[in-house]
C-alpha cells in the first residue's frame, strides 16, 4: 500500500484538531476530566428495505466483483457549502437527490444542479450543539415514496437522545416542522459517546446505535449491561412500538438486539445479503469493524470486557467467553476513530462490488475488505488513490444512494460521490 501521503495527512490532521480546527471526534476515542484513561478528550466546540407490516424481506441478489484487480478511483463532489455535514442519505422513490444531515440541526436537500436554499427540516431549536452532540442521524421508512415517514436521531437540549418521527408536508421539499411520535428518551450521563446512527434492516425494523454513555472506559458499564439501551444496537419496530419485534434479547430493555458497544457511531447492511457491519470507536488503542450475519443479532461485541481483539477491564486475562471479536481492527498508526461505511453494491463500479469501504475520521483515509464465508480478506488501503489530494476534511459519514452509488462527507462541507477513474 502507498502510504506516504496518508501518513502526511494523519500529522497534519493530527495538529489542526490539537488547534481546534476538527474537534467533531465524533464517537472519538479518548479520556475525559478526571479520567485516568489516556487519549483525546472530548471538545466542547462544533464537530461528525420492506415495510414492517409486509415481514421480511429478502435482499436482492447483485453480481459479485471480477477477479481483475481493484479499480482506479476519486472523489467527485456532489455538495458543498454545508455547516458540519454528519451523513448523507437518500430517500426511497426520489432518485436524483441526496438528503444530507447538518451536525447543527437542518437537513438539506442536495440535488444535481446544487443544494437547495431552504432547509427540508430545521430542528437547531431544539437539540443541543456540538462536539458529539447535534442531528447525529436521519431514516427513510422504507414506504417513504407513499407515506412520507422518516426518523431522526438527536440529543435535546438537555443532553439526551431522542429518536423522533416526522413526515413529508405536500411540499416534497420540505417536512412538516411538528414531530409525528417520540419513541424515546434516552439519558446520557455525559457528554460524548452518543452513537446517533439509524438504519431500516432487511427485516423492517428500525436499527439505532447508541453509545455507552460517554466518559472514559465506560464507568458505568453500560456496554456489558442489559438494562439500559445506551452501548446498544436497538431494534424497533415503527408501527408496534414499544412492543419489541420478535428475536431481540431476552432479559433486559427490550429494545436490545446487541450489545458490548462502545461507540457504534455509523454501522450498515449490505443490500445484497443483509449482513450488518457496524463501526465501533475505540478507547485508545483499538478501532473495530464487526459483521454480523444477516439475522443473526443477540451478539456480545465485547465492550468494556475488550477493545477491539485485546483485554480492556481487566486488562489481561479477561474472560471471552460468549464474546464476539472484530474482523477487523486498525490501532492509532491508522487512525483515531472509526467511520463505519458501506459495501459497495452500485452499477458504475465493478471491480468494486462486495469490497466494504470503511475510513477514519481522524486520519481521512479509507480502507476496504471483502467479508466471505465468514472470513475478512487484509484490508487494503484507498486513500492515495482515491483522495491524493486530502479532500476530505474531517470524514465523518459514508453515505449510500438508491442505486447502490457510495459517498464520502466531509465536515469540512462537502460531500463527494466515489467514482473510478
Amino acid at each position: 500500500m502507498r502510504r506516504t501521503a496518508a501518513r502526511r495527512r494523519l500529522a497534519s490532521v493530527g495538529v489542526l484538531a490539537v488547534a481546534g480546527v476538527l474537534p467533531l471526534l465524533a464517537a472519538c476515542g479518548g479520556g475525559s476530566s478526571g479520567s485516568d484513561e489516556p487519549g483525546p478528550a472530548p471538545t466542547t466546540t462544533a464537530t461528525p428495505f420492506a415495510t414492517p407490516s409486509a415481514g421480511p424481506a429478502t435482499p436482492t441478489p447483485q453480481p459479485t466483483a471480477t477477479a481483475s484487480g481493484p479499480p482506479a478511483l476519486r472523489l467527485s463532489q456532489v455538495a458543498s457549502g454545508l455547516d458540519q455535514p454528519l451523513y448523507v442519505t437518500s430517500a426511497p422513490g426520489d432518485d436524483g437527490r441526496l438528503y444530507v444531515v447538518e451536525q447543527t440541526g437542518r437537513i438539506r436537500i442536495a440535488t444535481p444542479s446544487g443544494v437547495l436554499a431552504a432547509p427540508f427540516l430545521d430542528l437547531s431549536g431544539r437539540i443541543s450543539c456540538c462536539g458529539e452532540r447535534g442531528l447525529l442521524g436521519l431514516a427513510f421508512h422504507p414506504g417513504y415514496a407513499d407515506n412520507g415517514r422518516f426518523f431522526v436521531n438527536y440529543t435535546n437540549q438537555d443532553g439526551d437522545t431522542e429518536v423522533v418521527e416526522f413526515e413529508r408536508s405536500a411540499d416534497p421539499d420540505v417536512a412538516s416542522p411538528a414531530q409525528v411520535r417520540l419513541f424515546f428518551t434516552v439519558d446520557q450521563p455525559f457528554p460524548n459517546h452518543n452513537g446517533g446512527m439509524l438504519a431500516f434492516g432487511p427485516d423492517g425494523y428500525l436499527y439505532v446505535g447508541m453509545g455507552d454513555g460517554g466518559s472514559a472506559g465506560d464507568p458505568q458499564n453500560n456496554g456489558q449491561s442489559l438494562d439500559t439501551k445506551l452501548g446498544k444496537i436497538l431494534r424497533i419496530d415503527v408501527d408496534a412500538y414499544p412492543t419489541p419485534p420478535p428475536g431481540n434479547v431476552e432479559g433486559g430493555d427490550p429494545a436490545v438486539w446487541d450489545w458490548g458497544l462502545r461507540n457504534p457511531w455509523r454501522f450498515s447492511f449490505d443490500r445484497a445479503t443483509g449482513d450488518l457491519y457496524i463501526g465501533d470507536v475505540g478507547q485508545n488503542r483499538l478501532e473495530e469493524i464487526d459483521v454480523e450475519p444477516a439475522g443473526q443479532g443477540r451478539r456480545n461485541y465485547g465492550w468494556r470486557i475488550m477493545e477491539g481483539d485485546s483485554c480492556f477491564e481487566p486488562r489481561t486475562g479477561c474472560d471471552q467467553s460468549g464474546l464476539t471479536p472484530p474482523v477487523v481492527s486498525y490501532d492509532r498508526g491508522d487512525g483515531c476513530s472509526v467511520t463505519g461505511g458501506y459495501v459497495y453494491r452500485g452499477q458504475a463500479i465493478p471491480g468494486l462490488v462486495g469490497d466494504y469501504l470503511y475510513g477514519d475520521f481522524c486520519s481521512n483515509r479509507v480502507f476496504s475488505f471483502r467479508w466471505s464465508d465468514g472470513v475478512a480478506t487484509p484490508p487494503r488501503e484507498l486513500t492515495d488513490d482515491l483522495d491524493p489530494d486530502g479532500l476530505i476534511q474531517g470524514l465523518t459519514s459514508f453515505g449510500e444512494d438508491a442505486v447502490g452509488e457510495l459517498y464520502v462527507v466531509s465536515q469540512g462541507g462537502s460531500v463527494f460521490r466515489i467514482e473510478a477513474e
